[in-house]
């Protein structure tokens, strides 16, 4: 009896810590989003009309060209993947991991290095044809935002869409092949109609990480041109107009809310499609001649604008200017003033950051499993807000509710911001747990919460480690909002690594980045982690219980 009111008392306190969580992240976004854009209804508007359509304008052309990109490399690889084997498969599959653990700053430090006016790209073909200037300066320009985002990107489509064309019924291709249908033909009339919802999930994401660019547009935009993001920056934090800052940030959030209800509906029909084949379409080796052309030229395109910007980071950190190994940038970076303190910063703002997403995410994903408000449009719409606002949008709300800007700030912006993607990570598991597993634990135990805490939590623990890695990177590789808030005195390695940029320190920028990148990749590598053997043990017990 004593362990039985041990246990519950360990059980509700957990349960209080996350409705705790969740409300404190409610209140982390809703009081600084409210402060940002109450401006708005105070005057007769947010600037010059003419101004604010051409920013409008130019945020869509960047975000829309960029998602196109992304969809032009995405579904082809999609298609290789998918369809064929052949030596890298599994690396190139890898790669969808690479937007959800490198950082949007690494990303941009890998192009400098790259393509750069002083990139390993340039210098190669000024020393080959002896020129004096770069001939390859496209990328602080309109273009090379497009493509630097493109390519980051194409990963997120790449894996929405093989993850779906795997698993397409091939009944109807086959029949159509019997008529004499041709290979596009079938493509677009049968099975495009059927991966069309896993492209536009794919997408989705894409366009909205693009919209919602702060860096990559900060460091590469072309003069004269500037997003909705930036546009809000500067109005908030440097001319100091938030009634414009407000007036953008409402318009920014009205896009992305009409864009994530698409996605919504684009997920829900996914998953209620009737093509889905039972048997797994296994890949084949034989490429037809046309089939290996394109492979061949899609392979030198990722190779050259995504593995070597990525790879020549790496390089900019042990290679000196002539071309020797060295170590002198690490040194310089481990001997500069303020590293370590901002690694330790780093390392304990993602820590907090991601427990709290977790444990909000799990909280609101067993309260949806087990509420009767599971079905209600407004309880699923909870976990889209926060999506729908930028970091930028926060942190100047935030700033203005609380003028002196602490740690705990920073945390609590992160967690309001963060927590869907955790809930994202955790749910499908919650919601796979049989449902005469949790009425047997409902009907052996006297107390509610075993259910959760016995049950939901063990067999949903790989989404949890998923959740917190996730977490864990996103807030790593955040330096919006610590660059925004301004905490005085307190530097993160991504704001730290913003900072040698900015100062055309880019071999220690790039040392600083590689780090990052590191730490961010590890962490969400760990939470990976395979439990198909200790699933196995659960599984047993569940029989049991059955």
């Amino acid at each position: 009896m004593e362990a039985t009111g041990n246990r519950k008392l360990i059980f509700t306190l957990l349960a209080a810590f996350g409705l705790l969580c969740f409300l404190l992240s409610a209140a982390a976004f809703l009081i600084p989003y409210l402060k940002a854009v109450s401006p708005a209804f105070e005057g007769n508007g947010g600037g010059p009309i003419p101004q604010i359509l051409r920013i409008t304008a130019y945020t869509f052309e960047e975000a829309i060209l960029s998602t196109a990109l992304a969809a032009l490399i995405g579904i082809p690889a999609a298609y290789f993947v998918s369809k064929k084997r052949f030596f890298g498969r599994s690396l190139l599959r890898s790669l969808g991991a690479v937007p959800l653990c490198i950082p949007p700053l690494i990303v941009a430090l890998a192009y400098i290095s790259t393509f750069g006016m002083n990139g390993i790209f340039n210098r190669i073909l000024m020393k080959i044809f002896s020129l004096k200037e770069a001939p390859f300066p496209y990328l602080y320009s309109f273009a090379g935002v497009v493509l630097t985002q493109g390519f980051y990107n194409f990963p997120l489509v790449m894996i929405s869409v093989t993850d779906r064309w795997s698993t397409v019924d091939k009944s109807q291709e086959n029949a159509a092949r019997l008529l004499g249908a041709s290979s596009p033909r079938i493509f677009f009339t049968i099975t495009l109609r059927q991966i069309a919802p896993a492209i536009i999930s794919g997408c989705i994401p894409v366009f909205i990480f693009c919209f919602f660019s702060f860096m990559i547009v900060l460091l590469f935009g072309s003069v004269g041109g500037t997003t909705l993001e930036l546009a809000i920056y500067h109005a908030g934090r440097i001319e100091l107009d938030f009634q414009k800052a407000a007036f953008l940030s409402l318009l920014e959030t009205l896009s992305v809310l009409i864009l994530l209800s698409l996605w919504e509906y684009a997920g829900k029909k996914s998953e209620h499609n009737d093509s889905v084949s039972l048997e797994k379409n296994y890949a084949v080796k034989n490429f037809s001649r046309k089939e290996f052309v394109f492979f061949i030229m899609l392979i030198f395109l990722i190779a050259v604008f995504f593995l070597l910007p990525l790879l020549s980071v790496f390089v900019s950190s042990f290679v000196s200017k002539k071309g020797a190994l060295t170590l002198v940038t690490w040194k310089s970076l481990f001997s500069a003033r303020g590293f370590f303190t901002a690694l330790r910063n780093t390392l304990v703002c993602a820590f907090f950051t991601a427990t709290l997403c977790t444990a909000t995410g799990f909280f609101y994903s067993s309260f949806l499993r087990f509420s009767p408000l599971r079905k209600n449009v407004l309880a699923r719409l909870i976990p889209i807000l926060p999506a729908a606002v930028s970091s930028v949008t926060i942190g100047i709300g935030m700033r203005a509710a609380f003028p002196h800007g602490t740690f705990l700030m920073l945390i609590a912006s992160q967690t309001a911001l963060s927590w869907p993607f955790a809930y994202r990570q955790i749910h499908p598991h919650v919601c796979a747990v049989p449902g005469n597993v949790i009425d047997s634990a409902r009907l052996f135990s006297s107390n509610p919460l075993d259910a959760i805490f016995r049950i939901v939590l063990p067999y949903s623990r790989r989404g949890i480690l998923s959740a917190f890695g996730l977490s864990f990177a996103i807030s790593c590789g955040d330096a919006t909002l610590p660059l925004v808030l301004g905490v005085h005195g307190f530097d993160t390695l991504s704001l730290f690594t913003y900072r040698l940029a900015g100062a055309y320190r880019f071999s220690q920028a790039s040392a600083s980045g590689l780090l990052l990148g590191v730490l961010c990749s590890l962490v969400f590598a760990l939470s990976k982690i395979n439990f198909k053997n200790r699933r196995k043990s659960s599984d047993t017990t569940r029989g049991h219980l059955e």
